[in-house]
């Protein structure tokens, strides 16, 4: 039991209405059940179908069904045959596991599955086992129809649209509003009035730059009685060094940027300068580059003529891509096997992060929803086996020595890590200090004679990519050889079945049939990229433009229009307004591709300056806003409130760029986002605060509640450090209730009530001098956690 103190103070923390006066609405939730189970679904389509497909429907699908089990469709999946259901809610209990594991009826019976294989079932079962419906006959066209494909809507031209008919209201602010306020009238609701300035800034500043305001600030724009002074406001938001730092992490995510790799084997180091490429993210942002350059550059900016080579740096979105271990001793089949799932992860990353398709379901068959085939995953997989990743310096150096120095600086890597080991063995209690110190020297003088070899050691490097095809070289049978031909193209086969020990007919690098205006053209220049890139902002530039505005509107609002922002095929969502989605996206191009005129259109509208109280008849009606009656209330991501805590101390450390910091080391000051992010083991506040998995694409956040956040914000040394900081800031002889006016002003950016100061106040009570600085660091420690500080209304 909390002691009475902290108890008080916890009571000032608990919650909104604890802090601010009335209940809130809860806020904005996410569409769990739909971005749960569409993972599960690919996953099943990815890893279990093939095999199933391979392995078990001779004697278990349409044609013949022994033991009355039929496996190609998911009614009998459920059902099972003759021994029972085959899927089980009880842990364990699954027949078709124990006969993948041979532990009773032994399936297949050609012999075990691969481990790697079974432990693809068993993670499938422990998602629930979770299948797409069945289709019966003429319940839905033919996948691969393109003739209907084509007719799907995300693939549909986008055009402006004449402003929509609708109930009169002097409401609209944006053309925008029209169409949320017709679909509102259509469910008998209105909109929310619209927030108080105060909420406003605060709402406004955190979505623009991810930093709150300054009490100041907030004062000055509530007096301020200009017409124009919320323009004003977003005009010098969205051009503070703070908004890419704040919308390049949006970015980071969709990229899953990572500064290693999945494991970390000798042969697998992770790159050296991995935050160039995080770093350019935030320079494009806040340059405004116009969204297709964007995607150009960071698919294909080494055949972009006329960029400095600073621009290489963009390529990371590639050159920074999980690398698996491939251990040469194993065979050819196997190393390229593990170089095929390489592939497949870019091609993933690319064509969800930009397009929102889901084409690597089609790498073992035709897939089983959209309008995509096998042809067109290899015909894209082949550009992605013709890229190598590789460090290359963003300064021209002498012709031929760019791999030199790549090479370098791996050798250096190398040493400098024995250093470093060197090193520890050396503090070691009992340790040979001598025998320690002349390793060190040796090292030491190994690495300068290394620097010294290469005259242009030290210029900036960063990861990036190269047309250089692979091919996995087997002649050798004690080792095999990873073969990379610079400037030579590789069009792959179709692997049947996924496999690579079964290649069919050739499929040259070609866009995506569907998307394609005409009959897909072959790519000639090089790997294909720069081709890849336009076609994706020419043939699909309706789609990329929907995907991206729909991102966008996600992150502004805690709810895109799409509720699967990375999938809109058949098995995705449907936009719940689709006119203004298309309306946005076909402005978003109007307005050449710039995101900073999204922005201004979107927080510029009524629809997202209303107020997010609660109605209870609408919420009845539409518990999860989903018509957008008010303003979805939202929890702020780690990095915002993590850095917000830094800015009300003063401890925030501005420094741009350069590498990244340990996020769990004492003296990390600077934003979020310039902590170091691993594919191993990220750091606690990444694993507690829903930040998403680096090993592949992020699609979008799921904000969870968990009682390790709560005693995160009760325990940890950073929270309990920044609230003494704070506590430092009160003036030793202010009186009571002056500190207290001074710490709600820096933490919630107000004045505190009568009944707040008089709760507060109690905290103190006849404490002395000492006491007195703890109890304030207990009062600053609970605004810090109070749902005040932590939402954004």
């Amino acid at each position: 039991m909390a002691p009475p103190v902290l108890a008080l103070a916890l009571a000032l923390a608990a919650g909104q209405q604890g802090v601010s006066g009335a209940p809130q609405p809860k806020a904005a939730p996410r569409p769990l059940a739909r971005q749960s189970a569409a993972p599960g679904v690919e996953f099943f389509e990815k890893k279990i179908r093939p095999v199933l497909a391979e392995q078990c429907y001779s004697c278990h699908g349409p044609k013949l069904q022994q033991a009355s089990l039929r496996l190609d469709t998911a009614a009998g999946l459920r059902k099972g045959g003759l021994s029972g259901s085959g899927l089980s809610a009880k842990p364990g209990q699954d027949l078709l596991l124990k006969a993948l594991r041979h532990e009773g009826p032994k399936m297949p019976p050609q012999g075990k599955l691969a481990a790697p294989v079974i432990a693809d079932f068993e993670r499938w079962i422990g998602m629930g086992a979770p299948l797409p419906a069945d289709r019966t006959a003429g319940s839905a066209p033919n996948p691969q129809d393109m003739v209907a494909g084509r007719k799907h809507w995300a693939f549909q031209p986008v055009r402006v649209l004449p402003v929509p008919k609708g109930p009169a209201s002097r409401w609209p602010r944006r053309k925008l509003d029209h169409f949320i306020l017709r679909s509102l009238a259509a469910q008998g609701l209105k909109p929310s009035p619209e927030a108080d300035r105060r909420t406003l800034i605060r709402r406004v500043a955190f979505d623009l730059t991810g930093l709150p305001p300054t009490f100041e600030e907030v004062e000055e724009f509530a007096a301020d009685p200009s017409a124009d002074a919320y323009e004003k406001l977003v005009d010098r938001l969205l051009a503070s060094p703070a908004y890419g730092e704040r919308w390049g992490r949006h970015w980071l995510d969709v990229a899953r940027y990572a500064e290693d790799n999945p494991t970390s084997e000798g042969t697998n180091p992770p790159p050296s300068f991995p935050w160039r490429y995080r770093d350019w993210v935030i320079q494009a942002l806040n340059a405004d580059l116009p969204y297709p350059d964007f995607i150009r550059r960071q698919l294909a900016a080494d055949h972009i003529p006329g960029l400095p080579p600073t621009e290489l740096a963009a390529l990371g979105y590639l050159g920074l891509s999980p690398v698996y271990h491939k251990e040469l001793m194993l065979s050819r089949d196997v190393v390229e096997t593990i170089a095929a799932d390489e592939w497949d992860e870019r091609l993933d990353t690319v064509s969800r992060g930009f397009l929102a398709l889901t084409v690597a379901c089609a790498r073992c068959h035709d897939h089983k929803f959209d309008p995509i085939t096998t042809k067109d995953y290899y015909s894209l997989a082949g550009v992605m086996a013709s890229t190598q990743l590789l460090e290359l310096p963003l300064v021209p150096v002498p012709e031929g020595q760019a791999e030199k120095l790549a090479e370098t600086e791996r050798q250096v890597r190398q040493v400098e890590r024995d250093l470093r080991r060197a090193r520890r063995q050396r503090s070691m209690a009992g340790a040979d200090v001598a025998k320690r110190d002349a390793e060190i020297a040796e090292l030491e003088a190994k690495i300068a004679q290394i620097k010294k070899s290469n005259p242009h050691y030290g210029v900036p490097m960063a990861s990036v990519v190269r047309d250089a095809g692979l091919w996995i070289n087997g002649d050798d049978p004690a080792r095999t050889k990873l073969d990379y031909r610079p400037g030579v193209a590789r069009d792959l086969p179709v692997f049947i079945r996924g496999s690579v020990t079964r290649p069919g007919p050739v499929a040259p690098r070609r866009f995506l049939e569907v998307l394609s205006r005409g009959e897909p053209r072959p790519f000639r220049r090089g790997s294909g990229r720069l081709e890849l890139a336009e076609a994706m902002v020419t043939d699909a530039a309706p789609l990329t433009a929907r995907v991206l505005v729909n991102r966008v509107w996600g992150w502004h609002f805690g709810r895109p229009l799409v509720d699967t922002p990375s999938n809109f095929g058949r098995m995705g969502g449907r936009p719940t307004h689709p006119e203004l989605l298309d309306d946005l996206a076909a402005r978003f191009i109007q307005n050449g591709w710039s995101l900073k005129w999204l922005h201004r259109e979107i927080v510029h509208s009524a629809a997202y300056r209303q107020s997010s109280k609660n109605n209870p008849a609408y919420y009845k009606k539409d518990s999860d806003n989903r018509w957008l009656w008010r303003m979805n209330r939202r929890r702020g991501e780690l990095e915002a409130w993590r850095d917000s805590i830094l800015q009300v101390t003063g401890t925030l450390d501005r420094t741009a760029g350069g590498p990244s910091e340990d996020l769990e080391q004492p003296s990390s000051r600077r934003r979020t986002i310039y902590g170091r992010v691993s594919r191993q083991r990220g750091p606690d506040i990444h694993r507690l605060f829903d930040f998403p998995d680096a090993n592949r694409h992020g699609e979008a956040r799921t904000p969870t509640t968990t009682p390790l956040q709560q005693l995160y914000f009760l325990n940890s040394p950073f929270v309990q450090g920044q609230a003494d900081t704070l506590a430092g800031l009160v003036p030793a002889e202010a009186a009571p209730e002056e500190g207290v006016r001074t710490l709600f002003r820096r933490i919630l950016l107000r004045n505190p009530r009568p009944d707040e100061i008089r709760l507060s106040v109690g905290l103190l009570g006849d404490a002395g001098a000492s006491d007195r600085r703890a109890r304030w660091r207990m009062l600053a420690q609970s605004l810090l956690s109070s749902n005040e500080f932590l939402f954004v209304d």
